[in-house]
């Protein structure tokens, strides 16, 4: 996957979550099968015939076509519908719709298994009554009840992966901080400018959609940039990278002017209907931190350290310094910024609650 997007690996990753959901339900299903046949040469409530590595194939290749097929509605058709549903809502809705296909795809299968194993054309009458046998019996509805089970846990993942970030579940399912471990990242605070005289005028629920459709603007750039969103603190983002991630093709600042570029597109859109274009500025530095999981009630990954702090004072000076974008000198001696980029030396500075000066350039587009 090196060749790959970061938008595409993303993507990638996502789907082959699926379709292993849904191998590893048709393997314990076929594995309840096997330990219930035996050695039998037929399905006892059915009659209809059993063949153990026709069976076997059959779930196996059932089960990656099925996988593969709700991943892909999941993260292309259906993946902004619903969205203001509620959970409950949008579950039972697509497990009912999921659950039609399946009846349908079980059905198509079904055909040429029976034919194959009664040595008849697909559509001959024994046939077509061994199918018939299998729908009409109980077998055939806990086979469908294992698939919901199976498609049901799939959108729950999927639900979490939307909710805390796929970096963030496949920390909880490795374990990867249940200790925690001591990391060098780039962090990036993003802050919407006038954000408070903007909620005033547009009121709580115009302005929740107006913030929703400025964070939605921005996820392309976080995609293809490999950025982690770290928290959503009201109007403001803070965005994080491994420090490599950040650093290479200057992924961090990238990441700033793309978002700035996608708001600019929806320009018009916004104006027509919030009134406002949302302007924002941000502080970048990189530094050692510690990660790792906090709390009992409820867990969450938290960083600590040095570096956090100052990427949230360099932030705040961006309004005084007359700059959307300020970053530290450590991060500059580490980023190559080629003709992309000009960096502007604005001054050294103490930063509130620190003794140290630290040097500030002011960032923009060559």
């Amino acid at each position: 996957m090196s060749g790959l997007s970061p938008k595409r690996k993303s993507f990638l990753l996502s789907w082959i979550i699926y379709v292993i959901i849904f191998v590893i339900g048709g393997t314990l299903y076929y594995n309840v099968e096997r330990g219930l046949l035996g050695d039998t040469s037929f399905y006892p409530s059915t009659t209809n015939p059993y063949d153990p590595t026709a069976s076997g194939i059959s779930i196996l290749l059932g089960s990656i076509f099925m996988g593969g097929l709700i991943g892909f509605c999941e993260l292309t058709l259906f993946r902004f519908l619903l969205s203001n549903k509620s959970f409950v809502f949008k579950l039972m809705s697509k497990v009912l719709l999921y659950a039609v296909f399946l009846t349908a795809f079980l059905l198509l299968l079904a055909l040429p298994i029976n034919a194959s194993a009664l040595e008849l054309p697909l559509f001959h009458p024994d046939v077509l009554k061994t199918v018939g046998d299998f729908i009409s019996n109980y077998a055939f509805w806990s086979t469908m009840i294992h698939c919901a089970a199976f498609i049901t846990l799939s959108l729950f993942i999927k639900e979490m992966i939307d909710n805390i970030g796929t970096s963030q579940v496949v920390n909880f399912f490795t374990g990867k901080y249940h200790t925690s471990k001591v990391e060098t990242r780039v962090f990036m605070f993003l802050d919407m400018k006038d954000s408070t005289s903007i909620a005033e005028k547009m009121g709580h629920e115009k302005y929740y959609r107006f913030l929703n459709r400025y964070y939605r603007d921005m996820t392309r750039s976080i995609l293809s940039t490999e950025a982690e969103i770290y928290q959503y603190i009201g109007d403001e983002i803070v965005l994080s990278w491994e420090g490599e991630e950040g650093l290479v093709k200057a992924n961090c600042l990238a990441c700033f002017f793309g978002i700035k570029e996608s708001v600019e597109k929806n320009r018009e859109y916004y104006l027509k209907n919030f009134g406002e274009v949302p302007v924002f500025k941000a502080g970048i530095h990189i530094g050692q931190v510690t990660r790792g999981e906090v709390g009992v009630l409820k867990k969450e990954l938290l960083f600590t350290g040095d570096a956090i702090n100052v990427t949230a004072r360099i932030q705040s000076l961006c309004n005084e310094l007359q700059s959307e974008l300020l970053i530290s000198e450590h991060l500059l001696d580490k980023i190559e910024l080629g003709d992309r980029y000009d960096a502007t030396p604005k001054g050294s500075f103490i930063l509130r609650g620190r003794d140290q000066t630290i040097n500030l350039f002011k960032l923009k587009q060559a």
